[in-house]
């Protein structure tokens, strides 16, 4: 099923490439909606997550479904504003931050312990 829904979302991206006159678009255009269909793979798997071992596999399709999206978006961005490299730089570093913190505050949570 994963291969059949990237086939369409390629098949979409050229598409809009070619309406809007640009195939460099064909790019972005997949990373965002390849990305935007990982991220909702991935949450769709974590609500199922019941063993130890496949723990983890839904966080990781979240992040780099994520990841692949917003580096999309970010290239559309930077087409349509240019001149704003190091704030879409921000933006990505933001994103990897924000994204290490969550990951690890469940880890936080179980090794704290409150002074007695």
């Amino acid at each position: 099923m994963s291969i059949a829904v990237l086939v369409i979302a390629f098949a979409v991206a050229v598409l809009v490439a070619w309406l809007a006159g640009g195939w460099i678009l064909v790019i972005p255009v997949f990373l965002v909606e390849a990305g935007m269909y990982y991220v909702v793979l991935g949450m769709i798997s974590r609500g199922m997550e019941v063993t130890r071992s496949s723990k983890g596999n839904g966080m990781f399709f979240v992040f780099w479904g994520g990841t692949m999206a917003l580096i999309g978006v970010e290239w559309l961005a930077a087409g349509t504003f240019p001149g704003n490299g190091v704030l879409l730089f921000v933006i990505f570093i933001l994103w990897i931050g924000l994204f290490a913190l969550m990951l690890s505050l469940p880890r936080m949570r179980r090794s704290y312990h409150p002074p007695q």
